[in-house]
């Protein structure tokens, strides 16, 4: 399980011989990450969202035959006075194997692991894009020789801060697109100078684009990892997804309903990053910390940790 700041997601898997086949997936959103600020606990409301969510989230992985069942938590729960007790409660009370808190280069490993087991074609100079809900994570593909960067910027938080009309004036869109480069220009800058080729997105927004690219009227994750979607696609999705009001964007095929509220925040995160690079388009993956975070745990589930 993955617990971030705007989902929990669910991978149950069946592995042989160091391969693995999904048997079974969810997601739910609990949004931990709403309204936090430092130094505060998280919402109440999304807390028990949040543990109800785990807790059939564990029946149904141990009615799939899993034998081993591990959480990993991200940045609403690092940044929140209460993020650790609430994990602890969540490991004690579903009675998972483990249950744990990763820092921003924990997450930039498993991200960086469950991209690479799905990725196709060349990693070199390479960077990859976890968009969440509080903070976007950039990791280097090629060879992890880079450190990992974390910015205080996602598609909840800079939702939040914006707090747009319904649907956003021009205006509006200006001001996020502008809120978007100011926050990711200081991180991108360098990066730029190394002369990255290759964007690759993961997590819920570069996902939901893909499904929106594809009109899927069924999520499929095949069919979003290794997508390429230009920055004229993201611009025309933007500004389609800005015409019109929230109600009827929650109804588009291929939109997650629960994500409509704050993808157009989300994909101004996007554009700002193919902006700041110099790159015209990138790769959207479906893969990415819920893999790793499975993929971390075979280990330790052989070691019979």
């Amino acid at each position: 399980m993955d617990l971030g700041s705007n989902t929990l997601r669910l991978l149950v898997a069946e592995v042989h011989k160091g391969n693995w086949r999904a048997l079974g997936r969810g997601i739910s959103t609990p949004r931990l990450g709403r309204g936090l600020a430092k130094g505060r606990p998280l919402d109440k409301k999304s807390k028990q969202m949040a543990f109800k969510a785990a807790q059939e989230f564990s029946a149904q992985a141990r009615s799939l035959g899993a034998s081993y069942i591990c959480l990993g938590a991200t940045q609403a729960c690092r940044a929140a006075t209460d993020g650790a007790d609430f994990v602890e409660e969540l490991a004690r009370e579903l009675k998972l194997d483990k249950a744990t808190i990763l820092s921003g280069g924990q997450e930039a490993r498993l991200s960086r692991l469950g991209v690479m087991s799905r990725l196709e074609g060349e990693a070199e100079q390479a960077w990859l894009a976890d968009v969440g809900g509080g903070s976007t994570e950039l990791i280097n593909l090629d060879n992890g020789s880079h450190p990992p960067c974390s910015i205080k910027t996602g598609a909840v938080a800079l939702t939040e801060t914006w707090n747009s009309q319904d649907p956003p004036t021009s205006d509006e869109m200006a001001r996020l697109d502008e809120m978007a480069e100011q926050a990711l220009a200081p991180h991108l800058a360098p990066l730029r100078q190394k002369g990255v080729q290759r964007l690759i997105a993961t997590a819920g927004t570069a996902a939901n684009a893909a499904s929106l690219m594809l009109k899927l009227k069924q999520y499929r994750p095949e069919k979003v990892n290794n997508l390429n979607i230009s920055l004229r696609d993201l611009d025309g999705l933007s500004g389609m997804l800005a015409d019109i009001p929230l109600e009827k964007r929650r109804v588009l095929p291929g939109m997650e309903r629960e994500r409509a509220d704050i993808i157009i925040a989300g994909m101004a995160i996007l554009r700002g990053l193919l902006k700041g690079l110099g790159l015209t388009e990138l790769t959207a993956m479906d893969a990415g910390l819920l893999e790793g975070i499975l993929l971390d745990g075979l280990g330790f589930a052989s070691k019979g940790d």
